[in-house]
């Protein structure tokens, strides 16, 4: 073992030196000092207005065996203060309850059980009574785990009125974090895939077939269940009876930061109003209805041919390739500017290979600038996406790329999200693209695992991580990596997966950053009326017109019995889902704003829109 330890170590390290050779001897250089420590900058996550509704009640139930379990005796009178708090921010009129029998004398209004482990026989069956004449739920923690006498009973109550396979506390990890798959009731709102860190205690989990908020690591990775499966942090469910449940595994205010007490706050605003039957809507991610996207980008730093090879291979399958050039090394090859440029977009690598991030902004600006002038003279168009080298960035080059011209940067972001970024800075708005995913580089010189199937199977885990997230694989390769037919065969399979698949927007990283810029000036305003329909009210706050957008509706009811949207007498695009619809939004000029009416229809006309609605289709192309 030790021997096959020493050889491993051998390789890689063999491995790390080839890379140093290529990617730092081969290349321009100049003296000087290392560069300064890179100030990380984050985004701040821009959270869209709550729907407005109508007058609506809702009951928190104030366990009484429960309020002695805790040590501290104010602790579960602060929990459902804060619960009391949020439903009255999200326009509910809240009273209090205290035993089954009022409990039964409900209809099905929503009653929010706030970590209630200790409940006696009495309060459970008016618990499971309440759900089976279709009324509203929503529970935290480990609900009824004990008894009357707050002694072990198990997870058994918990597992039914979750419809569970198993329950298991999140023990003995030193960190707590959960991540946000796109297209869920708790998501709207959110960024796809935003990793959200809360502070460590005995939280639960589930293993549920009811997708969900999940437990991940840092990476976003969900966190595999006893039974297998991802261990499920929230979910939202309708019941077979009519009514909805929604649960989380962890409290309120536990974010280990002012973004993450946000997010959980949201999460939970979410829950409640689909749980008490409002509508909730979001703008989709990506346009056209897609469900992720994906970039299949290369930094050209050594072995141009590598690059010419990749272009003639994606140009095949009518797959775009951004490709990042380090300018100094490519300005007097014009013929391969013509072969990448006519396979999808030229955007810079920096100008020789040399940090940018850390330095003063003026000498950040000389350096950018000449990357800019370099590329534009060489392609003949001014790049609008920078890669920087070892993905360090700072405002400082976010200001100096866009003052020169630029649009958005393509490094990775520390994992916050598997969303673009926006980020704005004097000169205007930066995007940037984050490579959340694995790159060649840390498949085959990290790892060693060097075959082309290794890359394959890597890039490919990668595609499908996104594509479950809604979120965007920048797919990232280099010259001196990607230097085989089969390599380059690798990176083509993986593109091949997402076309076949229908629903990855596949494009250049400026084609992304222009949407994801002209999506952020949308603004979206719900309001809820007392009879089930809703309206919604688009408003592009933007300068350019934003087209082939859809909008995401999650639906209280059945979906059908929902009419079909309109604007004026204009029926508009849309399809039903499991548990909503997607409505096609029309184009909306700069200033313009649109209102839809989503109708409710009479009870006996479901099956009239059959000519009005589209079935469930794959995305069409942007």
């Amino acid at each position: 073992m030790l021997f096959l330890g020493m050889v491993t170590a051998g390789l890689v390290g063999a491995a790390i030196l080839l890379w140093m050779a290529i990617d730092v001897e081969a290349l321009i250089r100049s003296g000087g000092d290392a560069p300064p420590p890179v100030k990380e900058i984050v985004a701040r996550v821009e959270l869209p207005e709550l729907p407005a509704t109508g007058s609506w009640t809702a009951y928190i139930y104030e366990s009484p065996a429960t309020a002695h379990f805790f040590p501290d005796s104010q602790y579960h009178v602060q929990l459902k203060g804060r619960w009391e708090s949020l439903l009255q921010e999200v326009g509910a009129r809240v009273t209090r309850i205290s035993n089954a029998d009022e409990i039964d004398a409900l209809g099905s209004e929503l009653i929010v059980l706030a970590s209630a482990v200790c409940l006696d026989a009495a309060e459970r069956e008016s618990i499971r009574t309440h759900i089976e004449r279709g009324g509203q739920l929503l529970a935290t923690w480990a609900i009824g785990a004990r008894d009357g006498d707050c002694k072990w009973d198990g997870y058994d109550f918990l597992q039914e009125i979750t419809d569970a396979s198993a329950v298991s506390p999140l023990d003995g990890r030193p960190f707590s974090y959960l991540t946000t798959p796109a297209g869920l009731p708790i998501s709207t709102g959110l960024p796809p895939g935003q990793r959200v860190e809360l502070s460590t205690e005995a939280w639960i989990a589930l293993n549920t077939e009811e997708p969900g908020i999940f437990w991940s690591d840092w990476s976003l990775n969900p966190l595999a269940g006893p039974r297998g499966g991802a261990m499920v942090a929230a979910i939202t469910r309708k019941t077979v009876y009519g009514g909805r449940v929604a649960w989380f595994g962890y409290q309120l205010g536990v974010g280990a930061y002012e973004l993450d007490r946000r997010i959980v706050e949201r999460m939970a605003a979410n829950a409640l109003l689909w749980a008490s039957g409002h509508v909730l809507v979001d703008v989709s991610p990506w346009p056209a209805g897609y469900r992720s996207a994906l970039a299949v980008t290369q930094d050209v730093e050594h072995s141009h041919r590598n690059s010419r090879r990749l272009a003639r291979r994606m140009q095949q399958l009518d797959v775009p390739v951004t490709f990042f050039a380090v300018s100094q090394l490519v300005r007097e090859e014009a013929v391969l500017a013509e072969q990448l440029r006519s396979a999808g977009e030229i955007g810079s690598h920096s100008a020789d290979h040399r940090q940018v991030g850390g330095w003063p902004l003026s000498k950040q600006l000389a350096s950018l600038n000449r990357t800019f002038a370099d590329i534009s003279a060489w392609s003949g168009e001014a790049p609008l996406g920078f890669r920087p080298p070892r993905e360090e960035f700072d405002s400082a080059t976010l200001e100096a790329w866009r003052r020169v011209g630029g649009l958005y940067v393509a490094a990775t972001n520390s994992a916050r999200s598997a969303a673009p970024e926006l980020l704005r800075v004097k000169s205007g708005p930066v995007v940037v693209l984050p490579r959340v995913v694995d790159d060649d580089y840390a498949v085959m010189v990290i790892r060693g695992e060097r075959s082309a199937d290794s890359l394959a199977a890597a890039l490919h885990g990668g595609l499908e991580k996104m594509r479950s997230l809604g979120g965007l694989d920048l797919l990232t390769v280099h010259t001196q990596l990607i230097d085989s037919e089969r390599r380059i065969a690798a990176i083509a399979v993986v593109a091949r997966s997402a076309v076949e698949a229908g629903d990855v927007w596949i494009a250049t990283g400026a084609e992304i950053a222009k949407w994801w810029a002209s999506r952020s000036e949308l603004e979206l305003e719900v309001e809820c009326r007392d009879d089930g329909s809703a309206l919604l009210t688009v408003t592009n706050g933007g300068e350019v017109p934003v087209s082939s957008a859809w909008l995401r509706v999650h639906l209280p009811e059945e979906p059908r019995s929902y009419a079909a949207p309109e604007v004026g007498d204009e029926i508009l695009r849309s399809r039903y889902l499991q548990q909503g619809m997607s409505i096609n939004l029309p184009a909306v000029g700069p200033g313009e704003s649109i209102t839809i009416l989503i109708p409710r229809q009479p009870p006996d006309s479901a099956d009239a829109l059959t000519g009005l609605r589209l079935p469930i289709l794959a995305p069409q192309p942007h």
